[in-house]
């Protein structure tokens, strides 16, 4: 007699909607405690599931924004001699820096278009799924326009151009870039149309019980821990 083992894979709309609870969590933390044991649990949990345990190139996307924050605080030292709200920048800091490792991986361990699944299979409006994957597919386009602009830009010969005369191959770049965007999103929403893409969601999303069951009893074990933390 043969047996049957059937091996449950977590479904993409049960890893978006934890997701979006545990960013949540993370955007309600105030001390520092909880914040150092949370980025202690994200970084174990990237480590683990990422074939790429350098956890830190995950936050290359946020280093822009986090060095905006520091900039107004790093200025105002040097003009006073004084940490203003330094405790508050690096809370914000902190939690973008967490966010991102915890998308990265999410995405480095799946994809983007794993994530856009589970975004429509939750039985939003057709209209929001319609928007949300048009969007998906135009950046995608995008993306491979940019690398395609960067090898005719190469070709050009725009690195071996110095100072000002690379403004001009430089501008007639970004001017075609622009004017071929709008004709880009219009053949993405035709393909789109044309296979019949009408923003339905494809599982029954929030009617899933066991979904909101998962989703219930995270919730409350963060609200529990968030409790705790605000009371010690």
């Amino acid at each position: 007699m043969k047996k049957e083992f059937k091996i449950s894979i977590r479904r993409p709309e049960h890893t978006i909607v934890s997701l979006f609870i545990f960013l949540f969590y993370i955007s309600f933390i105030e001390s520092f405690s909880l914040l150092l044991l949370t980025a202690g649990i994200v970084i174990t949990y990237s480590i683990i599931t990422c074939d790429n345990k350098a956890f830190i190139r995950l936050t290359k996307s946020v280093l822009p924004f986090v060095f905006l924050l520091l900039l107004p605080t790093i200025l105002r030292y040097i003009l006073s001699g004084t940490w203003v709200d330094l405790d508050f920048t690096m809370m914000i800091i902190g939690k973008i820096l967490i966010s991102a490792i915890l998308l990265g991986t999410i995405v480095s361990r799946h994809s983007a278009l794993y994530l856009v699944e589970g975004i429509l299979n939750l039985g939003l409006p057709p209209l929001f799924n319609r928007i949300l994957a048009l969007t998906f597919r135009y950046f995608h386009m995008v993306h491979e326009d940019v690398k395609i602009g960067r090898k005719a830009l190469t070709s050009r010969g725009i690195n071996e151009r110095k100072g000002l005369s690379s403004l001009s191959i430089f501008g007639e770049w970004i001017g075609g870039f622009f004017l071929k965007s709008t004709h880009h999103s219009d053949m993405v929403f035709n393909a789109m149309k044309s296979r019949g893409f009408q923003g339905e969601a494809r599982e029954e999303g929030i009617k899933n019980k066991r979904l909101i069951i998962e989703a219930g009893m995270l919730i409350a074990l963060l609200a529990v821990v968030l409790i705790i933390d605000w009371k010690v």
